[in-house]
């Protein structure tokens, strides 16, 4: 059939349909790959700019840094694997079990035996690296030009980097124990004649305190009426040039726990105005760049010519109010409460009753009736001593099990020497004057012809005692709102000789070994009247019980350490061919394990609850 010209042009009218179809078809995809180049280029040109901003490129070592401070606090999360973190400060306080008894298989702290811990000599200078093995001291942690940590390879996985390589990580830390140094919150401070207790600490012969500097903290940076010396200019606030407001008042009115306020206002009076830990971080971090942004007061305040005020305060330290050791059990879900020697009832029997549940674990065994006795004994005392109605000529008492009469303060021979007080029981040290054995078996000792046959307190054979037994902390309105702790004790195994003789009220007492594993240690040396040499006094004779200097120190040393500030450095590198330098980044923060929390190894839970204060450096 042939085509007529109709049909042609019918024909050609189709081609031309399809040509413009395709020519549309070339431009819907010339301008779909022209979008999609714009975008390329748009989030190219972002990345560029965000690879080239310092917040932005800080992301990933922050984050490290972080887990690299959780590691510290409860663990690496891989427990199966050890790696260069061998302890956890939480894992260390409760036990790697996390049986919630603070302290119970380890109840001390001392350098050589917790190795998170840095130890410093006098001069400030690092002796021993946390974590360190046969590592050589080579890191900078706290950026003052002395050496103070090691490499640790392994803390942190290592992880891919975008440019194709591998990015891996060596950590270092500085960790230095706060609960060593003085307290200028709780120490010092309008404490009375009150002979114990942290206000009778006095730490105005230390350098950062000369110049009148121990007063100004003390009376809220204002010049005391008997001060000899005037406040210098430097401690005039910046502000208008006012008084610089400290704390003032009596130290045990201020409350210092941790929902208690903390303005730290600049000028004015305030009598609950304690220093924070970001006006001690000030203190703590004199040569990073930030320092002159963070609070101003404290430092203000301090004499701090030869630097020494960064290792001898602070401005929190914390003691736990726990059962300790193997009196504990494994099972407790809660930490177990010291029995409390001053706020029990009048009654006798119900007194020795329950010093005895609190001690009899420890003692029991093998040793029932002497520890009856004894505890008659201290039932004796303590009713003497408080004036009690009860207080008359002593009556048996059935103790576990055992019919005693207990041996009243009265009833010895005042030329024997033994320990009489006129108040109640100022600390759980004063235990260790009160002897052993029943009135007629202490005046034989008493009468035996030389040599001196020793009366023995039931503290030194079990010195555990003390640590199922205190007299709470004078900080009244702290404790009740935070009973489980107590504010100021300081730790004798990790303090500096110089805080020791401040503690200690002096040269005449003699500082304990080290370490010293529980408070009888302390008490078995310092407590005591050196007048014989003390091989010749085991266990020591209560007639040489020093019970002053028993009493100060029972009431304001521990074996234990609770807070600490961190500093912490991640080194980064990169595997990949086109990468630049390892880098390195800084982390400060001030940990407090007192604070508890659901511990469990490796575990975040509510761990971070323990950070008080946290700090990105660069």
């Amino acid at each position: 059939m042939s085509l007529t010209p109709e049909t042609r042009l019918n024909r050609r009218g189709v081609l031309l349909l399809l040509v413009l179809s395709v020519l549309s078809l070339f431009l819907l995809m010339g301008a779909v790959l022209l979008t999609v180049a714009t975008r390329a280029r748009t989030a190219a040109r972002g990345f560029a700019s965000a690879a080239g901003d310092p917040e932005a490129s800080t992301v990933m070592p922050r984050a490290m840094l972080d887990e690299a401070l959780l590691i510290l606090i409860r663990g690496a999360a891989d427990n199966e694997v050890p790696g260069p973190v061998s302890e956890s400060l939480l894992g260390d306080m409760y036990g790697e079990d996390g049986n919630k008894v603070p302290f119970r298989d380890e109840p001390f702290d001392a350098f050589g035996t917790d190795a998170f811990l840095t130890e410093f000599d006098d001069n400030g200078t690092v002796t021993t690296a946390a974590f360190a093995n046969d590592e050589d001291i080579e890191v900078d942690n706290d950026a003052d030009g002395v050496a103070d940590g090691v490499w640790l390879e392994g803390v942190l996985p290592d992880i891919a980097s975008p440019s194709g390589g591998t990015l891996s990580f060596r950590v270092s830390y500085l960790v230095s124990d706060l609960d060593a140094r003085i307290n200028v919150n709780a120490h010092g401070g309008g404490g009375g004649d009150d002979p114990v207790g942290p206000a009778s600490i006095d730490a105005s012969n230390l350098p950062p305190f000369e110049d009148n500097g121990w007063t100004l903290v003390q009376n809220g940076g204002t010049r005391t009426a008997n001060a000899d010396a005037a406040p210098s200019p430097r401690r005039q606030s910046p502000v208008l040039g006012r008084p610089v407001a400290g704390r003032g008042g009596n130290a045990y009115g201020l409350r210092l726990d941790r929902d208690a306020p903390r303005p730290a206002t600049l000028t004015g009076l305030a009598n609950q105005n304690p220093f924070t830990p970001g006006e001690l971080e000030r203190v703590l971090r004199p040569f990073d760049p930030d320092c002159s942004t963070l609070p101003p007061r404290l430092a203000a305040l301090l004499s701090d010519l030869d630097g020494s005020a960064r290792r001898l305060i602070t401005t929190d330290s914390w003691d736990v109010t726990c059962k300790v050791g193997p009196a504990a059990s494994a099972d407790v879900a809660e930490p177990q409460r010291r029995f409390d020697l001053t706020s029990t009832p009048d009654d006798k029997q119900r007194f020795a009753d329950a010093l005895f549940e609190a001690i009899s674990p420890a003692t029991i065994a093998g040793n029932g009736l002497a520890t009856a006795q004894w505890v008659a004994n201290v039932a004796e005392f303590r009713a003497a001593l408080t004036g009690s109605p009860v207080a008359t000529a002593p009556l048996p008492l059935t103790i576990g099990g055992h019919t005693v009469t207990g041996v009243s303060p009265s009833d010895l021979r005042e030329t024997g020497g033994i320990w009489v007080g006129t108040e109640g029981f100022v600390s759980s040290g004063e235990l260790a004057g009160i002897p052993m054995g029943s009135k007629t078996e202490i005046e034989e000792i008493l009468d035996s012809p030389l040599p001196i046959t020793p009366l023995v307190s039931l503290v030194s054979l079990r010195p555990i005692i003390l640590e199922a037994v205190e007299v709470p902390s004078r900080f009244t309105e702290t404790r009740q709102r935070d009973p489980a702790r107590e504010p100021g004790r300081v730790n004798v195994n990790t303090c500096s000789d110089e805080v020791w003789r401040i503690v200690a009220g002096g040269n005449q007492a003699v500082r304990p070994p080290r370490p010293s594993r529980r408070l009888w240690d302390v008490l078995a040396l310092a407590g005591f009247r050196p007048t014989v040499p003390i091989a010749n006094l085991i266990p020591p004779d209560v007639r040489l019980f020093n019970r002053d200097q028993a009493n100060r120190l029972g009431s304001l040393v521990t074996v234990r350490s609770n807070v600490f500030a961190v500093w912490i450095t991640l080194e980064v590198s990169d595997s990949s061919t086109t990468a630049d330098s390892p880098t390195c980044h800084r982390l400060f923060a001030i940990v407090d394990r007192s604070i508890p929390v659901d511990y469990y190894e490796g575990e975040n839970r509510n761990v971070r609850q323990t950070i008080r204060l946290k700090r990105f450096l660069n």
